[in-house]
């Protein structure tokens, strides 16, 4: 992960406001104090946010937005820009592509430390963010005022970090993605994920990646890290049939999907289906649904 663009100091935005546009990062701006505008365009229509801080707010890489404000509005701010953010953002900014948050004054110290983490950084790897912030304002004074259309604005991100400054930047982007989802209700978040379902949709996905080479029990359990015998108790739980019957359903589902190509001998529906052989898999499958392969391909082939 890469801090593309942060600072911290004092603002005046309604000096010299600029239309929205559009920025290729994730920004996480922090109105410390004092008041101003977030100005978001949805639709060609742009529509004004007051804001008084403390307030944290959020912007997606396709909200077309920017700071403004009338011309007597002073604030402090802190913002921080980078080039990926988490998933469970998308959610929760919801269409509009951006959402605020007030903050305490606990949240002020926090968010001054992960300042001061990536001050740290710069300094120890000598990275300057001058070329950033200078694309940036390059960028935003030719956004016509007139414009319709917001642009992307490109980010000249050439001049990179060490090799572990990415690193360090991941955990400052968590913390505040936590910090900011803590003001966020449960009920938004949706509830907890469930171990047992997640590890047997992980199973069942894995298996299906590596049908071909016939995955045993014991292979599956230890690409995703857990025991054959926890393995089976989480498909009983979950699924109601031990893991090897599910493993053989998407077997049938792969095998039933390539025999609709007609041309494609059982022997390569066998191969590609994890079966091995076309007499293993021609018995299973007799088996199973009362009618061989080719007698199923047949009613396939009238239907």
């Amino acid at each position: 992960m890469l801090l593309l663009y942060r600072i911290q100091g004092e603002r005046r935005y309604g000096i010299k406001p600029f239309p929205p546009h559009r920025r290729k990062a994730w920004a996480f701006q922090i109105i410390l104090e004092g008041t101003c505008s977030l100005l978001v365009r949805e639709d060609n229509v742009t529509r004004e946010e007051r804001i008084k801080g403390p307030v944290l707010a959020i912007a997606g890489p396709d909200c077309a937005h920017v700071w403004s404000g009338r011309e007597d509005d002073y604030c402090k701010v802190m913002a921080f820009h980078f080039d990926q953010a988490d998933p469970i953002l998308c959610s929760v900014i919801g269409q509009s592509g951006h959402r605020c948050v007030d903050l305490s004054e606990s949240d002020l110290l926090t968010l001054q430390a992960l300042y001061d983490r990536c001050n740290e950084v710069r300094r120890a790897v000598g990275f300057m963010s001058a070329r950033v912030h200078a694309s940036y304002k390059e960028n935003a004074a030719n956004v016509s005022p007139k414009e319709t259309q917001p642009p992307r604005i490109s980010l000249d991100t050439s001049k990179k970090a060490g090799f572990f400054a990415p690193l360090i930047y991941g955990v400052v982007s968590r913390e505040l993605t936590l910090l900011f989802l803590k003001h966020i209700s449960r009920s938004e978040l949706g509830p907890a994920p469930d171990f047992g379902e997640s590890k047997v949709a992980e199973a069942l996905a894995w298996y299906e990646m590596n049908l071909a080479s016939g995955p045993n029990i014991q292979e599956v359990a230890s690409a995703i890290h857990i025991s054959p015998t926890h393995l089976r108790r989480l498909f009983h739980k979950v699924r109601g049939m031990s893991p090897q019957a599910a493993f053989t359903r998407v077997q049938f589902e792969r095998a039933k999907w390539l025999m609709r190509d007609l041309a494609m001998p059982l022997e390569r529906v066998a191969e590609n289906s994890g079966f091995g052989s076309a007499s293993a898999f021609s018995r299973t499958f007799t088996k199973e649904f009362g009618i061989s392969p080719k007698m199923h391909r047949l009613k396939m082939q009238k239907s």
